[in-house]
């Protein structure tokens, strides 16, 4: 692809990775084929061939329009282009210089601005978040049973260890507070394993990011690298339990290379990312024992195109002998996608109800994922349990090692 960026943005970082993005591409668009707004409009801008023409245009010097921000802002970041790209188009980073290209042009409109506003503050552990939560535990008794199970449970105390190996384990800001059970149940899967974990918090910054609060997220990265840094020199790394967090941590060194303060130091939290299957062993729960009833596993998008974690994920499960359905997963995104759900609700949940019925929903008896996101917007639409992996894996290892202690 030919381009002739602007003098402004030519000879910088982003547009010297722009122009190497954009001349990959060779038209072919068979990411199209993969694209879940595609899939669903067949409107060519609604896919990665169109949008990184948007994208160009902008680099080229056209001014923002409510046009393109409408289509770029409709893009899931799903990354599946990304897996069937035969050039290797990195479409989320192109992506990323075009949202920054976009919040330094043409302002929202004033409604626009506020709701991102208050969503980006609103979902960071926030005081309205904790206080939202705790009314809904006082009128659990009234609530409709869907929403009964929206509501976590009150978390016990983190069990903090020690071990001969240790390591961070990242508690983000959604998760502590809408699953608490998520990294209470990773914790003691790491502690059997003599691996202490130590309690890291702090927004990654993806929420922000991806409402155009560039401001905001680039203080949360900072304050991240500036506090965990330290850490990290008596630690094997940095585990993170929800996918999209680890999908953004792992982009830190992209997004901090300007900056000379942070650059080395956001490159090393990117590299010291750990996946907590990286630490399991598949399960022997005995003979005669059946470890798990019948489970859909939904595999995030940022786990399967991003991190390329989806099919460890699967075989560990499989040899530890779960009995997954065979729902045939797919590709497609399940509508999540951060903030997605809330500022665009039909394409939303159309991608929620195709994914429920791919999974299988009425003829299982959990559905496990291995994303906080996903895990809340999929248990909005379906009455079968919605759970982290990490947390079922937790209670199997505790009916095997009670099994153990009985026979003893």
């Amino acid at each position: 692809m030919q381009t002739r960026l602007t003098d402004a943005i030519r000879d910088t970082a982003a547009g010297e990775e722009a122009e190497s993005i954009l001349r990959r591409c060779v038209h072919c668009g068979f990411c199209n084929a993969t694209c879940p707004t595609y899939i669903l409009s067949g409107n060519e801008l609604e896919g990665p061939r169109g949008r990184i023409y948007l994208i160009k245009n902008l680099l080229e010097g056209d001014p923002v329009s409510n046009r393109t921000r409408a289509h770029l802002d409709h893009c899931l970041g799903c990354r599946a282009c990304e897996t069937t790209c035969p050039s290797g188009v990195r479409f989320h980073r192109l992506a990323d210089i075009g949202r920054e290209l976009i919040a330094s042009g043409e302002q929202r409109p004033l409604w626009d601005r506020w709701r991102r506003r208050l969503i980006a503050r609103f979902f960071d552990n926030s005081l309205p978040l904790r206080f939202s939560i705790a009314v809904g535990r006082r009128l659990r008794p009234i609530l409709p049973a869907r929403l009964k199970r929206l509501l976590p449970s009150v978390a016990s105390r983190w069990p903090e260890s020690e071990g001969a190996t240790t390591v961070l384990l990242h508690d983000g800001c959604v998760q502590p507070v809408l699953a608490p059970s998520t990294n209470l149940a990773a914790s003691r899967v790491l502690r059997r394993r003599g691996i202490g974990s130590r309690r890291v918090s702090g927004c990654c910054g993806a929420m922000a990011y991806h409402l155009d609060e560039l401001p905001r997220a680039r203080r949360q990265i900072r304050r991240n690298i500036d506090q965990w840094s330290p850490l990290l020199e008596n630690s094997a790394g940095l585990v993170v339990t929800a996918s999209g967090c680890a999908a953004f941590l792992k982009d830190y060194g992209a997004l901090c290379r300007d900056d000379p303060d942070y650059a080395e130091r956001a490159d090393r939290i990117a590299h010291s990312i750990r996946d907590l299957g990286e630490f399991l062993s598949p399960l022997d729960p005995g003979p005669g024992t059946r470890p798990v009833g019948q489970v859909a596993l939904h595999v995030p998008c940022t786990l399967k195109n991003a991190l390329q974690g989806g099919d460890r994920l699967r075989t560990l499960l499989v040899a530890s002998g779960w009995a997954l359905a065979d729902s045939g997963d797919g590709d497609q995104c399940c509508g999540s996608a951060g903030a997605y759900s809330l500022l665009h609700r039909n394409t939303s949940r159309r991608l929620r109800n195709a994914k429920l019925d791919v999974l299988g929903a009425d003829s299982v008896e959990r559905i496990v994922t291995a994303n906080i996101g996903c895990q809340m917007h999929l248990s909005a639409g379906t009455d079968v349990p919605v759970q982290h992996w990490v947390e079922v894996w937790d209670e199997i290892e505790d009916r095997i090692q009670a099994q153990g202690s009985s026979s003893h």
